[in-house]
């Protein structure tokens, strides 16, 4: 019979090694914030001409 201690060790080391990704989640937003403004202005000045 396997030993569930084995697994319940490896589930904490997963758990607990997990990094805050809040950061990378605000950074990538304003990145495609910028993405999506720039796009943006580029097709009004496409229109305007």
């Amino acid at each position: 019979m396997p030993s569930t201690n084995l697994k319940h060790q490896v589930e904490q080391e997963h758990s607990s090694s997990e990094p805050n990704l809040k950061g990378t989640l605000i950074s990538v937003s304003v990145v495609g914030g910028f993405l999506v403004l720039s796009w943006l202005a580029v097709f009004g000045l496409f229109l305007a001409r």
